[in-house]
Protein backbone atom coordinates (compact mmCIF):
# COMPACT_ATOMS: atom_id res chain seq x y z
CA UNK A 1 0.00 0.00 0.00
CA UNK A 2 2.68 2.34 0.69
CA UNK A 3 4.66 2.51 -2.43
CA UNK A 4 1.45 2.64 -4.05
CA UNK A 5 0.24 6.14 -2.30
CA UNK A 6 4.04 6.70 -2.67
CA UNK A 7 4.23 6.05 -6.53
CA UNK A 8 1.20 9.40 -7.14
CA UNK A 9 3.58 11.59 -5.43
CA UNK A 10 4.57 14.73 -7.52
CA UNK A 11 7.85 16.19 -7.08
CA UNK A 12 7.26 19.94 -5.87
CA UNK A 13 9.14 23.27 -6.31
CA UNK A 14 9.50 26.44 -7.09
CA UNK A 15 11.37 25.63 -10.94
CA UNK A 16 13.00 22.97 -13.05
CA UNK A 17 16.25 22.04 -13.47
CA UNK A 18 18.22 19.44 -15.53
CA UNK A 19 18.75 17.57 -11.84
CA UNK A 20 15.24 17.53 -10.33
CA UNK A 21 13.60 14.03 -10.58
CA UNK A 22 10.17 13.61 -12.51
CA UNK A 23 7.03 12.52 -12.03
CA UNK A 24 6.24 8.85 -13.15
CA UNK A 25 3.36 9.05 -16.38
CA UNK A 26 0.79 6.10 -15.89
CA UNK A 27 0.48 3.81 -18.79
CA UNK A 28 -3.00 5.35 -19.59
CA UNK A 29 -1.23 9.05 -19.55
CA UNK A 30 1.21 7.94 -22.41
CA UNK A 31 0.34 6.59 -25.81
CA UNK A 32 2.20 3.10 -26.48
CA UNK A 33 4.88 2.93 -29.55
CA UNK A 34 3.19 0.78 -32.36
CA UNK A 35 4.67 -2.58 -33.02
CA UNK A 36 6.61 -1.07 -35.80
CA UNK A 37 8.25 1.62 -33.56
CA UNK A 38 6.89 5.47 -33.20
CA UNK A 39 4.00 7.39 -34.15
CA UNK A 40 3.89 9.93 -36.26
CA UNK A 41 2.00 12.07 -33.07
CA UNK A 42 1.61 12.08 -29.79
CA UNK A 43 -1.04 14.12 -27.84
CA UNK A 44 -1.62 13.91 -24.46
CA UNK A 45 -2.86 16.10 -21.36
CA UNK A 46 0.28 18.40 -21.26
CA UNK A 47 2.08 18.23 -24.42
CA UNK A 48 1.50 17.75 -28.45
CA UNK A 49 4.28 15.70 -30.13
CA UNK A 50 4.87 15.80 -33.64
CA UNK A 51 7.03 14.60 -36.43
CA UNK A 52 5.99 15.00 -40.12
CA UNK A 53 7.87 15.82 -43.70
CA UNK A 54 8.70 19.24 -44.50
CA UNK A 55 8.67 19.65 -48.72
CA UNK A 56 9.92 17.51 -51.33
CA UNK A 57 11.68 15.10 -51.05
CA UNK A 58 14.90 13.13 -54.09
CA UNK A 59 16.36 10.65 -53.71
CA UNK A 60 20.23 11.11 -52.93
CA UNK A 61 19.82 14.73 -51.44
CA UNK A 62 19.69 15.86 -48.18
CA UNK A 63 16.09 16.74 -46.79
CA UNK A 64 14.23 17.63 -43.77
CA UNK A 65 11.66 16.24 -40.90
CA UNK A 66 10.52 18.67 -39.07
CA UNK A 67 9.97 17.63 -34.66
CA UNK A 68 7.35 20.31 -33.28
CA UNK A 69 7.11 20.12 -29.31
CA UNK A 70 3.83 22.10 -28.23
CA UNK A 71 3.34 22.11 -24.32
CA UNK A 72 -0.17 22.83 -23.13
CA UNK A 73 -2.14 24.41 -19.87
CA UNK A 74 0.08 25.55 -17.47
CA UNK A 75 2.82 23.39 -18.38
CA UNK A 76 6.00 24.96 -20.15
CA UNK A 77 8.98 23.36 -22.21
CA UNK A 78 11.99 23.09 -19.47
CA UNK A 79 14.58 25.25 -20.50
CA UNK A 80 17.40 23.75 -18.25
CA UNK A 81 16.74 19.99 -19.67
CA UNK A 82 19.28 18.72 -22.51
CA UNK A 83 16.98 17.96 -24.84
CA UNK A 84 17.89 15.81 -27.98
CA UNK A 85 16.82 13.80 -30.87
CA UNK A 86 18.92 10.29 -31.40
CA UNK A 87 17.68 8.70 -34.72
CA UNK A 88 16.91 5.61 -34.84
CA UNK A 89 19.67 2.45 -34.35
CA UNK A 90 18.47 0.31 -36.86
CA UNK A 91 17.63 3.19 -40.01
CA UNK A 92 15.42 2.24 -42.88
CA UNK A 93 16.67 1.01 -45.93
CA UNK A 94 18.95 3.06 -47.69
CA UNK A 95 18.61 5.88 -45.19
CA UNK A 96 21.34 7.88 -44.03
CA UNK A 97 21.76 10.73 -41.64
CA UNK A 98 24.14 13.48 -41.59
CA UNK A 99 23.94 14.61 -37.91
CA UNK A 100 22.33 11.25 -35.99
CA UNK A 101 22.29 13.23 -32.63
CA UNK A 102 20.51 16.46 -32.63
CA UNK A 103 20.79 18.79 -28.97
CA UNK A 104 18.34 21.93 -28.01
CA UNK A 105 21.20 24.09 -30.01
CA UNK A 106 20.30 22.74 -32.97
CA UNK A 107 16.48 23.51 -32.78
CA UNK A 108 14.35 26.52 -31.70
CA UNK A 109 12.60 26.37 -28.51
CA UNK A 110 10.74 28.57 -26.53
CA UNK A 111 8.64 28.65 -23.73
CA UNK A 112 5.64 26.45 -24.81
CA UNK A 113 6.77 25.66 -28.15
CA UNK A 114 9.67 24.01 -30.16
CA UNK A 115 11.00 22.79 -33.61
CA UNK A 116 14.13 20.24 -34.46
CA UNK A 117 14.70 20.04 -38.44
CA UNK A 118 16.28 16.50 -38.57
CA UNK A 119 18.45 16.01 -41.81
CA UNK A 120 19.01 12.96 -44.01
CA UNK A 121 19.64 11.43 -46.92
CA UNK A 122 17.36 8.35 -48.95
CA UNK A 123 19.20 6.73 -51.08
CA UNK A 124 16.01 5.68 -53.62
CA UNK A 125 12.48 6.16 -54.89
CA UNK A 126 9.91 5.34 -52.94
CA UNK A 127 8.56 5.59 -49.52
CA UNK A 128 10.74 5.23 -46.38
CA UNK A 129 10.83 6.43 -42.96
CA UNK A 130 13.16 8.52 -40.80
CA UNK A 131 12.56 8.13 -37.25
CA UNK A 132 13.95 8.48 -34.07
CA UNK A 133 13.87 9.59 -30.47
CA UNK A 134 12.84 12.70 -28.77
CA UNK A 135 13.89 13.42 -25.38
CA UNK A 136 12.53 16.56 -23.08
CA UNK A 137 11.20 17.65 -20.22
CA UNK A 138 7.62 19.57 -19.87
CA UNK A 139 6.82 21.40 -16.76
CA UNK A 140 4.47 23.15 -14.29
CA UNK A 141 4.78 25.09 -11.34
CA UNK A 142 3.94 22.08 -9.13
CA UNK A 143 6.30 18.97 -11.09
CA UNK A 144 8.68 17.82 -14.00
CA UNK A 145 7.84 15.40 -16.39
CA UNK A 146 11.19 13.66 -18.11
CA UNK A 147 9.71 11.96 -21.15
CA UNK A 148 11.29 9.47 -24.52
CA UNK A 149 9.05 9.40 -27.40
CA UNK A 150 9.69 7.27 -30.36
CA UNK A 151 8.91 9.00 -33.30
CA UNK A 152 8.34 8.39 -37.30
CA UNK A 153 7.64 9.95 -40.08
CA UNK A 154 6.16 8.24 -43.48
CA UNK A 155 8.03 10.28 -46.30
CA UNK A 156 7.42 10.11 -50.08
CA UNK A 157 11.26 10.01 -51.91
CA UNK A 158 10.97 10.97 -55.80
Amino acid sequence: MCLIALSGLAVLGSGCSQSEAATSRGAADVPAASPQGGKSKVEDAVYTLEMKPAGTYKAGQEGVVEVSLLSKGEYHINDKYPIKFKVAEAAAEGVTYPKPLLKREDGAFEENKGLLKVPFVAAKKGKTKVAGVLSFSICSAANCLMQKQELEAVIDVQ
